[in-house]
C-alpha cells in the first residue's frame, strides 16, 4: 500500500490540507526512556463494545482528506515491512478505528476507539502489536493514541479496540492547535528552495521552537513529550517527539523521512534508548538527529545533519529490522533502514569547511569560508577534521596553546578586503571531539 503525499510545488496548498486533513501528529507509541520496549504495547482484557454507533464513537474529521498529488509518491515503509498478508488488512483497518473515539471514559482514564474487526485470522498479542507499530510509524498524524490494546481472538476472527488519551471532543481541540502550529512552521517555504534548504529550514525552525523536556521517564510524566504535539505546539518533547515532528515536518514539505529507534550513546557514554531520522535527498538517504543537534545555545548546530551510517554509528546503533517470525513482548525493532552512505547533502560538506590535511590548502579552505561569511553578514564557521588529521593536533595548530594560523586566515581575509572584518585574536569555540567538530562564532573587529 502507497501513501501519497502532496509535492512540495504545491507547498501553499500543504498549510491548508494540514487542517483538512484533521490530524497531523505523530503519536508517542512508546516511551523510549522507560523501562518497557518501544515496541511494544500493552494487552489489557478485551472488553465488548457496547452497539456500534455514531452516537458512541466522536468521529475525528478529515481522516480521509485526499493530499495526493502525482509528483510525489512517498511509501508507507513500515506497512512495506509487512510480509503477513492478514496483518496488512489489520493496519489497514486502523485507519479508521483511530478516529472514532469514545467521549466515555474508562475505569482507567482511557478512551475507546472503534473495535476492528478482521476475519480469517486469528492474531496473537505480538502480532497486534506489530501491526498497530506499523501503522504508527508510518503516520505522522496520530498523536493520542495511548500504548495500550485490547483484543479478542477466536473462531477465525480477531477484534482489536486501541485506547486514546484524550475524548473525541478533546482530540478536535488538540488537532486544530497543532494544525495552526505546523502552518506557522511550514510558512515561509517556497517553491524555489530546494529539498536540502527545506529540510534545513524546518530543521532549523524545530530547534528554535522545542526544546528538551528532562527528567521524563515514561509515559506516565506526560504523553505529549514523546509525540510532535509536544513539540511543535508546547515546545518540549524527548528525542521521539523531535524525531516524530520533523518526520512531519519534511513529508509535508515534500521530503519524505522516518524514524528509526535504537540506542544512543550521549555525552556520559551510557547508552539510552533513542530515536532519529532516515531522510530522503536526491534518491539517497541520510541519517539525521535533530534531538542531539539542538542544546542550550542560541546558535544551531549540524553535527548529526545527514549522515552516513558510518559516522552515525560512532554513538548510534539501530535496532535490527523486524523479523515477524521472531518478534517477542521483549523485542525492539525497526521496520526499514536504507542504506546510507552520502556525504553529499551533509552540513558540513556542503556548508562548512571539511580539513583533510594541515597544510595550505586547509588555510586557503578556511580563509574563503571565512570571506563568505563576510559577504554573507554572517558569523559562525563550521569544521569537520576528517580522520586523515589528529583531532588534536589540528585544534593545537589553528587554535589552541599558541597556535595562531587560524587567525592568520581571518588576517589575510582582512587585508583582502582592505579593513578589519572579523577580530584576529578572539572567537567563540564550541567542540565536539568525538564528531571531530568545531563550532567558531567570528567576533566583530574591537572599536
Amino acid at each position: 500500500m502507497k501513501k501519497t503525499l502532496s509535492g512540495f510545488f504545491v507547498i501553499l496548498l500543504f498549510v491548508s490540507l494540514a487542517v483538512l486533513a484533521g490530524a497531523v501528529a505523530m503519536y508517542a507509541y512508546q516511551e523510549l526512556s522507560g523501562s518497557q520496549n518501544e515496541n511494544s504495547s500493552v494487552h489489557i482484557p478485551f472488553i465488548p463494545s457496547k452497539q456500534e454507533s455514531s452516537r458512541e464513537y466522536s468521529r475525528i474529521g478529515g481522516a480521509s482528506a485526499d493530499t495526493s498529488q502525482k509528483d510525489v509518491d512517498f511509501s508507507a515503509h513500515a506497512y512495506d515491512a509487512l510480509v503477513n498478508e492478514n496483518l496488512r488488512v489489520l493496519y489497514e483497518k486502523l485507519d479508521e478505528s483511530v478516529y472514532r473515539i469514545s467521549d466515555e471514559m474508562t475505569d482507567d482514564g482511557r478512551y475507546k476507539t472503534k473495535t476492528v474487526e478482521v476475519e480469517g485470522a486469528e492474531f496473537s498479542s505480538d502480532d497486534i502489536n506489530i501491526a498497530i507499530n506499523a501503522y504508527l510509524c508510518d503516520h505522522p498524524e496520530v498523536f493520542w493514541i495511548d500504548n495500550y490494546f485490547g483484543y479478542h481472538s477466536g473462531k477465525n476472527k480477531t477484534y482489536v479496540e486501541c485506547y486514546s488519551v484524550l475524548s473525541g471532543n478533546q482530540c478536535e481541540l488538540y488537532i486544530k492547535s497543532f494544525n495552526e502550529a505546523l502552518s506557522e512552521m511550514l510558512s515561509g517555504i517556497t517553491a524555489a528552495d530546494g529539498e536540502y534548504e527545506r529540510e534545513k529550514i524546518l530543521h532549523d525552525k524545530l530547534l528554535d521552537k522545542c526544546s528538551y523536556k528532562k527528567g521524563v521517564d515514561s509515559i506516565d510524566d506526560g504523553w505529549q513529550y514523546f509525540s510532535a504535539y509536544g513539540a511543535v505546539v508546547e515546545g518540549q518533547a524527548v528525542c521521539e517527539g523531535y524525531s516524530k515532528a520533523m518526520m512531519l515536518l519534511l513529508r509535508l514539505a515534500g521530503v519524505d523521512s522516518v524514524t528509526i529507534r535504537g540506542m544512543g550513546e550521549g555525552e556520559e557514554n551510557v547508552p539510552e534508548r533513542h530515536m532519529w531520522n532516515l531522510v530522503n535527498l536526491g534518491d539517497k538517504w541520510y541519517q539525521l538527529d535533530s534531538t542531539w543537534d539542538d542544546s542550550d545555545e542560541t546558535d544551531h548546530g549540524y553535527d548529526f545533519f545527514n549522515l552516513t551510517a558510518e559516522s552515525m554509528g560512532t554513538d548510534h546503533t539501530p535496532d535490527p529490522i523486524i523479523d515477524e517470525s521472531a518478534v517477542s513482548e521483549d523485542s525492539s525493532y525497526n521496520f526499514f533502514i536504507p542504506e546510507c552512505d552520502s556525504v553529499d547533502m551533509n552540513y558540513y560538506y556542503r556548508e562548512g569547511v571539511v580539513v583533510s590535511g594541515l597544510d595550505d590548502k586547509a588555510d586557503d579552505d578556511i580563509a574563503d569560508k571565512v570571506y563568505d561569511l563576510y559577504t554573507k553578514g554572517e558569523h559562525l564557521l563550521y569544521i569537520l577534521i576528517e580522520d586523515d588529521v589528529r583531532y588534536d593536533d589540528f585544534m593545537n595548530v589553528m587554535l589552541k596553546n599558541g597556535g595562531h594560523r587560524f587567525y592568520d586566515c581571518i588576517e589575510r581575509v582582512n587585508n583582502y578586503v582592505g579593513k578589519a572584518v572579523f577580530d584576529t585574536s578572539h572567537c567563540h569555540l564550541t567542540e565536539n571531539a568525538r564528531r571531530r567538530t568545531v563550532r567558531i562564532k567570528l567576533s566583530d573587529p574591537e572599536s
